[in-house]
């Protein structure tokens, strides 16, 4: 079983999430990297590493931005999604992020731009779509997340599979409790992704 874990919007493919999955996995089961800003881009790397990584299972993991792109390649694939405070209307609230940005993480400066943002009206899978794929997608909310409101979130995913902690932020403070629930569900489901 191989996990491939996609970050969230200006930052990177590393830190306590994915020290985290490699703990529990081993390093060589967790692949993690820097996504491009671009979604055009960022979502045409995911879906050749899901095309071309066949030879096992492969569980996506996606926190905010990263849960939006982790629901769509999961409905286009089948893949089974662990998704992390995920930002299910990306495609609308990211509007006020165009402009200049540096990436918190790498010291990377860019550009988001209309065109971007634009881009994102494609990856966006209604809930009604996903609800045919809702015992392959499992969504992880922080109570206290101060950019997306997990109430809102846990309501729109309402006939999913859903576990809230209380407390936490967007960076997501309940990882050692996600990986005991990821270990239970994975050997519920014989392994199988």
């Amino acid at each position: 079983m191989k996990f491939l874990y996609i970050h969230g919007f200006n930052s990177a493919g590393y830190g306590d999430k994915v020290n985290y999955l490699r703990k529990a996995f081993g390093d060589e089961n967790v692949i993690s990297i820097n996504l491009p800003y671009d979604p055009d881009k960022a979502v045409k790397l995911l879906e050749y590493l899901v095309r071309n990584l066949k030879e096992e299972p492969l569980v996506l993991v996606g926190t905010s931005l990263g849960g939006f792109y982790a629901a769509y390649l999961s409905y286009r694939y089948g893949n089974i999604s662990i998704l992390i405070n995920p930002a299910v209307d990306a495609h609308i609230i990211l509007q006020s992020e165009i402009g200049h940005h540096k990436n918190y993480k790498t010291d990377e400066e860019y550009e988001f731009t209309e065109n971007h943002f634009r881009s994102l009206e494609k990856f966006f899978v209604p809930v009604e779509k996903l609800e045919k794929i809702k015992d392959r997608i499992y969504v992880y909310l922080d109570e206290d997340d101060e950019i997306l409101d997990s109430r809102k979130t846990a309501e729109y995913f309402k006939n999913f599979y859903v576990k809230m902690f209380p407390g936490g932020d967007h960076r997501f403070k309940h990882m050692p409790e996600l990986i005991e629930d990821i270990k239970r569900i994975l050997k519920m489901e014989g392994g199988n992704g």
